[in-house]
């Protein structure tokens, strides 16, 4: 009987050791989704788990509110109070409980069972005989490295996209901030200048512009009734000089958006579910164990038991199926957004040539105090911001 708890005890140290190191940390996992935004915002991504870290960014984010509130400044201050990122953190942390799940072993079963003789030779018996074992899933420690490379696949998923909820979520904080920049000046030179009765309709529409997007910047920011005393006296940047090339977008795009990779991620994910449902198809369910029987005369039995499923109706022709159907999803999910994202390249790309068509026609020092230059120069960044998201790369293309 030591021998037998000894190989059970040894076989579940090995396993145990050979998974436990692929676990990371619930602050590691953030760190790295973290650092998948880094290169597209230079902005830090805060985790607010208790009252010291909700101080903590508070007190940062209010030190970037001070003052003139710079682009990358708001951006920063949305990573930091903005609860909905904090939203998606928490379930990139179901994500990670999942690769918890995938290394934990599964706890054995025991089995106690009393017997009474009968028939005519119950009287040469013991009163009652007694069984006592124990059961392990030797199957779930079989499939175990399979079950935890799947839930590592799909932990690089999460990431993708939970990062690519940050990089979606900065960049309606630039538009937000782009829009109020450009009403908050509209606004402001009619404040600055006699308006006529035939203009006091436009001056009403301007600063009801200025008050929308400014309450629509603070609540992407996070900040709406903790710090409404916030300032933007940033006028819009001048449009470059160039324009990025949209072939070489195309190409970039496909290996530098987020949303994409985690779609390549989930083929990833289903191949290994696959592969791994088919290479175990015939044996799904096998348990080892011991068990002690105590019978005549008090003489004990001690002994290994086995459990095996016989597949004899059910070959698991439903779940390979099932498998093979959601991989197949998977990839045609996978091609469809490509296409998508080469449309989104494409179409932002024609915007920003119509916008810097519209900018070639002002010329002169006044243009700049122009509200129809103004106004172009808005549509320009807008497209340029929403190209830069669509190629995956903010950083390069934004131009901000």
């Amino acid at each position: 009987m030591h021998r037998y708890r000894s190989l059970a005890a040894c076989l579940l140290a090995v396993t145990m050791t050979l998974t436990a190191c692929a676990v990371p940390t619930s602050r590691d996992n953030v760190e790295a989704t973290a650092e998948l935004v880094r290169p597209r915002f230079r902005a830090s991504i805060e985790w607010r788990r208790d009252r010291a870290a909700d101080e903590s960014a508070r007190a940062r984010a209010a030190e970037l509110l001070n003052g003139d509130l710079t682009l990358e400044a708001a951006v920063g201050v949305a990573f930091l109070v903005n609860p909905s990122l904090q939203v998606a953190l928490e379930q990139l942390a179901i994500s990670r409980s999942r690769l918890v799940a995938a290394i934990t072993p599964p706890n054995p079963v025991g089995v106690i069972g009393s017997r009474k003789p009968g028939g005519d030779l119950a009287a040469f018996y013991p009163q009652s005989a007694v069984s006592i074992g124990v059961l392990m899933n030797v199957m779930a420690l079989f499939t175990m490295p399979d079950r935890v490379a799947i839930a590592t696949l799909d932990l690089q998923r999460a990431r993708y996209a939970t990062a690519q909820v940050a990089v979606d979520h900065a960049a309606h904080v630039v538009q937000a901030w782009l829009d109020y920049s450009a009403a908050q000046q509209t606004w402001l030179r009619y404040q600055s200048a006699e308006v006529g009765s035939f203009e006091a309709n436009e001056a009403i529409s301007a600063e009801l512009n200025a008050a929308t997007a400014r309450a629509k910047l603070g609540e992407l920011m996070g900040v709406a009734g903790w710090r409404d005393d916030w300032k933007v006296s940033v006028r819009l940047p001048a449009a470059p000089a160039s324009d990025p090339d949209p072939a070489e977008l195309e190409v970039a795009a496909m290996t530098q958006r987020l949303d994409l990779l985690a779609a390549a991620k989930a083929v990833d994910v289903r191949l290994r579910t696959l592969a791994m449902q088919r290479r175990f198809r015939w044996l799904n369910q096998l348990d080892f164990g011991l068990f002690r029987d105590k019978a005549i005369g008090g003489t004990s039995f001690t002994g290994p038991n086995a459990v095996i499923e016989i597949p004899l109706f059910d070959q698991r022709v439903a779940q390979l199926l099932e498998s093979d159907g959601e991989l197949h999803v998977a990839v045609r999910q996978l091609e469809a957004a490509q296409i998508a994202a080469r449309t989104e390249i494409r179409i932002h790309v024609a915007e920003l040539k119509a916008m810097r068509q519209q900018l070639q026609m002002f010329e002169g020092p006044t243009a700049a105090g122009d509200p129809r230059y103004d106004a172009v120069l808005l549509e320009y960044w807008r497209a340029r911001s929403a190209l830069a998201l669509a190629a995956g790369d903010w950083a390069a293309v934004s131009g901000l």
